[in-house]
């Protein structure tokens, strides 16, 4: 089992201290992700996910989603704390690196296309 991917959330408000962290793992069948939620130094308690191996698109798209919905819930908006992805051997790319690429280069473009559209309304 080889972790491709590991986001760390956090949740502090008033005595709440939670964490959350979002796993996603490659075994011989396909790809693996789950969640592990706790307290802030204790055992984080795990929650599957996918209940069998899945393909990388539909581990990928299962694995965004419950980014954006811990960042994005209504009542306890988690916060980004950090995001680990380990170095592959040989110098290969991974699947995952490439969307993480693509990713960044897609938020430069459109905040490439901000800066031009609000020199171009200061005229």
């Amino acid at each position: 089992m080889a972790l491709i991917e590991k986001v760390c959330l956090y949740y502090r408000e008033g005595t709440s201290d939670k964490v959350y962290e979002i796993h996603l793992t490659q075994e011989e069948e396909g790809f693996l992700v789950t969640g592990y939620n706790g307290r802030r130094g204790t055992k984080l308690v795990a929650q599957p996910k996918t209940p069998r191996p899945v393909p990388y698109r539909t581990a990928r798209y299962i694995f965004d989603n419950l980014e954006a919905s811990k960042l994005n819930h209504r009542r306890t908006p988690y916060r980004f704390a950090s995001r680990e992805t380990p170095a592959t051997e040989n110098g290969a790319t991974s699947a995952a690196e490439t969307t993480n690429r693509q990713g960044k280069k897609k938020e430069e473009e459109q905040q490439g296309y901000a800066a031009r559209f609000l020199d171009a309304i200061e005229l």
